[in-house]
Formats: C-alpha cells, structure tokens, sequence
C-alpha cells in the first residue's frame, strides 16, 4: 500500500521580502509553516491494509478525518480470490469484510470518501 503525505509551504513574510528588496543584506528567510494538506474533497481516503491468511475471513476499517462523514466507499483487494461481502459506514468510519478464498497470504484495504 502506498500512503503519501502532502505538505504545503506558505510565503515568506513581508518583513523579510521588505528586508531583501531594500538590499540591506540578506537576512535570513523567515521560516515557512509546514503543514499536512487535508484531504481534497472527493479523494479517497485509505486505511491499512488487513492480512489475511489462506482460506481465511478478515476486515480493513478506515476513518474519515475529523468533522466530516463517510458518503460512499469501497476497497481493494491484493488478489482476484479475495471476495467481499461487505462494505459499510459504521459511524465515523467504513468497514469492508471479505474471505480469502486463495493458497496464499493476501491483502485487503478499506477507502472511502469524506464530506
């Protein structure tokens, strides 16, 4: 499962653009916020993937970030022999459950999709 992280920087504050334009120096740039960016709207969010063994059942959960609600959802199989048989909201939250159906280990993850 690939997770990324977007992080977005904010401009340089007045003083230090004033400070260069004035040639007094070069002062050093004030340092910018860093924050994670929030889920777009209508991006997926996706939870850890839930192993699960050879011929056996299992379940992913994911979480919508905070102040908002699941509106719709799904997820991905490792495998074409892992079958789902269910997928629900469950308060802030969305399940899916399936079985292994397969003769090797494989993976299943829950997304959704926030509001």
């Amino acid at each position: 499962m690939v997770v990324a992280v977007v992080a977005a920087v904010g401009p340089a504050t007045a003083a230090t653009s004033a400070a260069s334009e004035s040639g007094s120096g070069s002062p050093k740039p004030a340092p910018r916020a860093v924050r994670a960016a929030a889920p777009q709207a209508g991006a997926p969010v996706f939870g850890t993937s839930a192993r699960l063994a050879a011929g056996s059942p299992g379940s992913a959960t994911v979480d919508c970030p905070a102040a908002t609600a699941p509106t719709g959802s799904g997820g991905q199989t490792s495998g074409w022999d892992i079958f789902v048989t269910d997928s629900y909201a469950s308060g802030n939250n969305w399940i899916i459950r399936g079985k292994n159906t397969g003769t090797a280990t494989q993976s299943l993850t829950a997304s959704v999709l926030c509001q």
